[in-house]
């Protein structure tokens, strides 16, 4: 039986970035394209119609989300995640990584350190960049198991900041991304806990990316590192979206939470001269996404999970490759290190010998060499397509 999630959309010539700009990013146009983490389905009917009967009004002057965005919000996130948001905490955005570029210049100063754990979310690099910080690297260790966190790195890298590290001042952020985007863990709480108990005491702020909430899979479960007690809550900023959820990232709207009265000032503050909220569209988006998407969500996950199953089971019977089960996000981790490639070895193999685009793990800075990143949010026959091409592919290696 085919599920609504198997309908063919035909995305070229709408200015998709994923499908219209693969010459720019690949150097050709005949890649099949895996890499930009949005999908390639409808968005939820409830969504295209709440957009379709604001546009009716023709009017789109200013506008502000008012008491009923907030309380949706509220209700989502405390009737599918458990989490108390209080009201005042709530900021309108948007979208996250404008909201990023916003809470760490409202929070740091030039040649202040910013911790990430990479792999990571490549945008990171540049927003902290950008914001006249430093990168302060404390990879993600890779064992037997899987993905954890350094926690014995992050300690020393507050405690002893020096020559080996870019910035010389004690890190004053660490940005957490959760679940986490590309190696698809979604952190457990007593790995969160840890986390923030390193954070309190060497004072990091922490600002936590978490616009793959919706994504997880079998028994994990996300949990907001603001919910786990009011310390933590107080000396952090998540940032939240629902666009990677209900495929709304071309009518972006996000949402910061802010406990921390004082924080929440210099966010707004600072938020005023560089940021807008939500556009008209974002806003009737994100309403009707919180408010009546739920249903819609479901048979999505439902789907991607399949997806999922689909493409370990082909990647199992590569030569070479290894594939990590995610337990969050709509992206899988492919360990391409078996082929003995160099990394842009492996960038040729992919695009002109398989002719798919994917996310190259040396994006995602130190400890994605010799990886890459595959989004499952397309059609099965897109997946099986892409699978396929890098299978034949590998027969000539």
């Amino acid at each position: 039986m085919n599920s609504e999630f198997d309908d063919l959309v035909d995305r070229t010539q709408t200015n998709s970035l994923k499908w219209d700009f693969r010459k720019e990013v690949f150097g050709r146009d005949d890649v099949l394209p895996l890499w930009v983490a949005d999908s390639d389905w409808k968005t939820a009917q409830p969504i295209i119609d709440a957009i379709i009967q604001r546009a009716k009004h023709g009017v789109f002057g200013y506008t502000k989300p008012g008491k009923e965005a907030t309380r949706l919000v509220v209700d989502w996130f405390r009737e599918n995640h458990g989490w108390t948001i209080d009201p005042e905490w709530v900021v309108f955005t948007n979208g996250v990584v404008p909201s990023l570029s916003i809470a760490l210049r409202a929070n740091i100063k030039k040649g202040d350190g910013v911790i990430v754990q990479s792999p990571v979310y490549y945008p990171f690099f540049e927003v902290i960049d950008k914001s006249g910080a430093g990168v302060v690297t404390n990879e993600l260790i890779l064992d037997g198991t899987g993905y954890r966190m350094d926690y014995r790195g992050l300690d020393r890298i507050c405690k002893y900041p020096g020559e080996d590290l870019p910035v010389k001042p004690k890190p004053k952020v660490l940005l957490l991304c959760n679940p986490h985007n590309p190696v698809g863990r979604v952190w457990a709480e007593e790995e969160l806990l840890h986390l923030a108990e390193i954070c309190l005491e060497n004072e990091l702020l922490l600002i936590s990316d978490d616009i793959h909430a919706e994504f997880t899979y079998g028994d994990n479960r996300y949990t907001p590192i603001a919910s786990l007690d009011e310390e933590v809550s107080r000396r952090s900023v998540t940032l939240l979206s629902p666009s990677k959820a209900f495929n709304t990232a071309g009518i972006p709207a996000g949402v910061a939470v802010i406990p921390d009265p004082l924080i929440r000032k210099k966010f707004n503050e600072r938020k005023s001269k560089l940021l807008n909220g939500p556009s008209i569209f974002g806003l009737a988006a994100l309403k009707a996404a919180y408010g009546s998407g739920d249903g819609w969500l479901e048979r999505q996950l439902d789907y991607l999970e399949d997806n999922i199953e689909f493409t370990l089971d082909a990647v199992e019977g590569m030569r070479g490759v290894e594939a990590f089960r995610p337990e969050g996000t709509t992206l899988i981790w492919l360990d391409f290190r078996g082929l003995e490639l160099t990394d842009e070895e492996l960038e040729g193999f992919l695009v002109d010998k398989a002719k798919v685009g994917l996310d190259m793990g040396s994006w995602f800075g130190p400890g994605g060499e010799g990886f890459a990143r595959l989004n499952v949010a397309c059609q099965r026959e897109t997946v099986k397509e892409g699978l396929s091409r890098i299978s034949r592919a590998l027969e000539d290696i």
